[in-house]
């Protein structure tokens, strides 16, 4: 069974596309779930399927008919989630990868929207009961972060915002070949395949598309690519990588999954052989994400640390015969960083050094110099989370830290829980009899060598 919504357009309205007129006039309906639903053939214009981009005239009929699903609604679910920003008109989710956007056929529960429901919080309506608040999406293989809406006026902003090209979304990702030059730019119309419905490719009658790139660093046969959307199509960086024979690593649909390396240098085809086998999803999150915000106009700039299993394969790339340097542990307090190191063996930790007075990309920098004359090749950093689990202003500086590590240093960078190495260094330092006076700066850097120890033993039962 389906819902059919019949629009006719006025005598006073002005031209206009027919998604967005959709999108505008339809209830519970958004330009971007339009154009979906034109996709599967379900819009027509006086009888016609035609382009989503067809410009409507007054007198034209428009049938939509929305599949059963439209008529339900997401259910609220307890799943955490990981919010880098939040203010009364939006949120800003690092999602993470193997979850859904939004309910549809084949996934109705585990979904980022059966979450945002789930705390309770008011969500934009734009979207209809199914993407409440859900502005952009990802896909469901790539983390990152994703905006989402909580008034209709924030979500009609940001979406023209979107539109205008007036937010920044910029992407990480892992690539297979050498790329030959050090930055480009790829144009090409991205739509729907003829031959697979289901997958997208560079066509003719497809829309627009730009994606600028640059190699940050490059590996005898993968990269570790930085690119930069200058447009949002479906799977666009996926497309556009494969386009040009340099897949993103992991990718099953686009190529990136490979079957042979005949064009890998011997002496390298069991690294990349290794680096397949251990891909289970596209190396691709959405790293940065900067825009004027909607209501206050004021600038918002928000960076999330390289997941876990991008990291790992990263540091496959990296070390191909494993992690054998020395670790870096930091304490990274409000006025003071505590450094530690471990010993060459990987298993005890030992105070370093504190750093005083730094910004976080003077701190950054340094520490970076730190573990270059150490011969460190991962650093471990405090997360200071709440005792409820919940994350606050020291969590989110941490954070902030390991982003600006990973963009200055080579080193593999891991957030480690902290909440109780202060207290315990300063239970320590009691122990030992010194002084309270000259206590400060050793506390971090006691912290520091607690937080380090504290990893190390946990590599140690792992292993």
């Amino acid at each position: 069974m389906r819902r059919r919504i019949v629009l006719v357009v006025p005598g006073d309205a002005p031209s206009d596309r027919l998604d967005h007129y959709i999108g505008t006039h339809a209830p519970d309906m958004s330009r971007t779930r339009a154009k979906e639903i034109m996709s599967s053939g379900l819009v027509t214009l006086n009888g016609e399927i035609v382009k989503p981009s067809h410009t409507v005239v007054p007198g034209d009929r428009i049938e939509v008919d929305l599949p059963e699903l439209e008529r339900l609604s997401a259910a609220p679910e307890n799943i955490p989630l990981d919010i880098c920003y939040e203010d009364e008109h939006l949120l800003v989710i690092n999602k993470h990868a193997g979850m859904v956007v939004h309910p549809a056929p084949g996934s109705y529960s585990g979904t980022l929207v059966n979450a945002l429901v789930g705390r309770g919080v008011r969500l934009s309506s734009v979207g209809g009961s199914l993407r409440p608040g859900i502005v952009h999406r990802l896909d469901r293989d790539t983390s990152g972060l994703i905006v989402v809406a909580k008034t209709d006026e924030s979500h009609r902003r940001l979406t023209a915002m979107f539109e205008a090209r007036e937010i920044r979304k910029t992407y990480l990702a892992l690539t297979w070949g050498v790329m030959g030059e050090s930055a480009g730019t790829i144009t090409g119309p991205i739509g729907r395949r003829r031959s697979d419905r289901k997958r997208m490719g560079v066509v003719s009658d497809g829309r627009p598309a730009t994606t600028g790139w640059r190699v940050r660093e490059q590996f005898p046969y993968a990269a570790f690519t930085e690119i930069d959307l200058k447009t949002g199509r479906t799977h666009q960086i996926r497309v556009h990588m494969s386009h040009i024979h340099r897949p993103v690593i992991g990718d099953a649909d686009y190529g990136g999954v490979r079957r042979s390396f005949g064009d890998v240098p011997p002496n390298y085809r069991r690294q990349a052989e290794r680096i397949n086998n251990r891909a289970t999803h596209q190396a691709l999150f959405a790293r940065r994400l900067e825009f004027t915000h909607p209501m206050t106009e004021a600038c918002v700039e928000l960076a999330t640390p390289i997941p876990d299993d991008f990291a790992y394969l990263l540091s496959l790339l990296r070390y191909p015969k494993g992690e054998t340097g020395r670790v870096l542990g930091i304490d990274p307090g409000e006025a003071r960083i505590g450094v530690a190191l471990s010993d060459e063996n990987r298993s005890l930790a030992a105070s370093l050094d504190t750093l005083e007075g730094l910004e976080d990309s003077a701190a950054a920098k340094r520490i970076s110099e730190i573990a270059d004359e150490n011969g460190v090749d991962t650093i471990v950093v405090g997360y200071p989370i709440r005792m409820d689990g919940s994350i606050g202003h020291r969590a989110m500086r941490s954070r902030e830290l390991v982003v600006r590590l990973e963009d200055t240093s080579r080193c593999r960078v891991v957030l480690h829980d902290e909440r109780l190495s202060s207290a315990e260094a300063e239970r320590v330092m009691k122990e030992k009899g010194e002084r309270k006076r000259g206590r400060k700066g050793r506390v971090d850097q006691i912290a520091a060598s607690i937080i380090l120890q504290g990893y190390l033993d946990a590599q140690a039962i792992q292993r």
